[in-house]
Formats: structure tokens, sequence, C-alpha cells
């Protein structure tokens, strides 16, 4: 019974994501009938070649929501597995951040590249700011035992960043000024067809790695001694789960800016629906979710005429649940 009514929740939100896909590449600055969405999609002839051209064009945007949010959610679960703390996540912890400044120092750091090289360095800069911040968390994990403590620190060493961020303000141009604020509004758009591909690529590799981590992250549930008695090299465990969830989210944050809530959000509603606690099972429904989250954020944008940014479209939906999360932990902590 459990099985089947997580198949249920799993296909539902395939559905929905297909649904959302479509809408996504039907709606926008100019509208393209449903049915003929469909009719270029599985291989026909539009009746007007202009449609064609819109929905093609609209492709890659929608291909980087379903990834990009996957990729949020996937990340978040992992973090709020590992620290034990169900409001852990990219953005929570500094993660978004750490990224966040690694792009600043490309973009706003006075670096003379050409277009191909300074691509390479924001995603490289951006994966070594994640992975710093984490791996400071990390350190400082040994010392702090209480999560909620743990998770201040972190919100503390995010603040620290974008002060850091501010502070290279003063140095950058205009242009560079602009650049950078226009991209931490957050945005699937304006990734070419070779950046969606890499992008794609590096989600499903670290995806699928994550995994291969899903018996370890079923044993840690029960507590680092427990997964210790089964075998568990926490020190590499540590390693893997650190290095994940930075390539996943800097990756997100260095293409897309720095999307919120997602990370946070999809992983709790995904607990409270599914019956299994296999992590098999709860990471790819995860990736489902944040990619549902990502099209549903991103058609709301569109129907905005991207007048929206994409953070205040994911604030909108995933703070009540984060506000939710809080009052349910409240309540638990009072019985205790």
């Amino acid at each position: 019974m459990k099985k089947s009514s997580d198949i249920i929740v799993a296909a539902a939100l395939i559905a929905g994501i297909v649904l959302f896909f479509v809408l996504n590449l039907s709606f926008g600055d100019g509208n393209v009938p449903f049915n003929q969405t469909l009719t270029i999609l599985t291989g026909g002839t539009a009746e007007n070649s202009t449609w064609s051209f819109i929905v093609e064009h609209r492709l890659n945007r929608s291909i980087v929501a379903i990834m990009g949010g996957g990729a949020l959610a996937v990340s978040g679960l992992i973090l709020q597995v590992f620290f034990r703390n169900p409001l852990a996540g990219p953005g929570v912890l500094g993660v978004t951040s750490g990224a966040s400044l690694g792009v600043a120092l490309v973009v706003m750091g006075g670096l003379t590249l050409s277009s191909f090289f300074q691509s390479s360095a924001i995603i490289i800069a951006g994966v070594v700011g994640a992975f710093s911040v984490l791996l400071l968390l990390l350190f400082l994990s040994k010392y702090i035992k209480n999560q909620i403590t743990l998770l201040v620190v972190g919100l503390m060493i995010g603040y620290f960043v974008s002060a850091l961020v501010n502070v290279l303000f003063l140095a950058a141009t205009e242009a560079e000024t602009r650049a950078y604020v226009i991209w931490g509004l957050g945005s699937f758009e304006k990734l070419s067809s070779a950046e969606v591909a890499l992008f794609t690529l590096i989600i499903v590799v670290f995806v699928f790695f994550s995994l291969l981590l899903s018996k370890s992250l079923n044993a840690l549930v029960l507590g680092e001694g427990y997964a210790k008695s089964l075998g568990v090299n926490m020190k590499s465990l540590r390693f893997l789960i650190v290095l994940i969830t930075s390539v996943l989210a800097a990756v997100v944050t260095v293409y897309c800016g720095p999307i919120s809530f997602i990370g946070i959000a999809v992983p709790q509603l995904i607990i409270l629906v599914l019956k299994s606690r296999k992590y098999a099972w709860f990471i790819p429904v995860c990736f489902l979710g944040g990619a549902f989250l990502g099209l549903a954020s991103d058609l709301i944008v569109r129907w905005s005429d991207n007048s929206l940014p994409l953070n205040t479209v994911t604030a909108i939906i995933g703070a009540p649940i984060i506000i939710w999360t809080i009052v349910k932990l409240n309540h638990q902590f009072a019985k205790s």
C-alpha cells in the first residue's frame, strides 16, 4: 500500500512536469496554441513557422528550470539529512552565498578573459566558493553539536560572505555592478545550447553520485554511531556529501543566480507526502519535486511578462512552507 501511494506521487509529479513543460513552451511574450506546441514537440509541422521558432527558443529555458530546480532540491535534501535539520539548505547554510562570492570575484574582480575562459572561471570559482563554505561548516560542526546553533552560524557565514560581495561593488564599474545585480535576481533564461548541455551533464552526473550514497544516508538518519556500526566510512561520506551538494548548488547559482527556498521547501513537502523512508526513492522523487516547482515558478514569471524576478516567485511559494516547518519544529520541541 505504501509503495503504490509513493508511485502515485511520483507519477503525479511527472504528469505535472510534462504539463508545465508544455505550458512553459506555449506562454510568454508571444503565445503559441497548446495543440501547436504539442505538434512541434512530437516532430510535426506547425501551422505558423514563427511558432516553431518561439518553441525552440524557449526549450533551453524550460530544460534549465527542470534541471536547476531538481538539483537544488536534491542538494537541500542531502544537507538536511547530513545536518539533521529540516531548515538546512544551500541558501540558509551560506553555500549559495559562497558560490555568489566566486561569481562576484570573476564578474567584478577586474578579470579580463575571453568569453570561454570567463565562463569556465565563473563555474570553477562558484564551486570553490560553495565548497569552502561547506568545509568551514563541517569544521565548525566538530565544536558545535547543537544543530540549530550550527544553522545560525551558517546564516552568519552567508551574511559575512554577502558583505564581502558588497565590498567588491566599490571597485566595480557600473556595467559590472548592473550585470551582477541582474544575475542576483535569478533567471532560467539566457543560456546557450552549449551551456545547457554542460549544465545538464553536470547535474545528471552528480545526482547519480548522490543516488550511490542512498544506503549511507539511510544509516546516517539514525545517527553517526549507527552508520559507523554498519561500516559507513564517515570521513569519506562527509567529503562526498560536501562535494556533491557544493557542485549541485554552485552550478545552479552560477548559471541561474542565487535561487532561494527551493532547496528547503521541496524536501519538506516530499518527506510529508512519501510513505517510504528509503533515500534511493527519496532522491529521485525530490528531484522531480524540484523540477516541478522550478517549472511552476518560471511559468508565473512568464505570465508576468518577465516583470517578476524568479527569486520573488520562489520566495512567495517557498516561504510559507518554511514557516510551516518552523511551526512544526516548535510544536515538536514543546512536546519533548
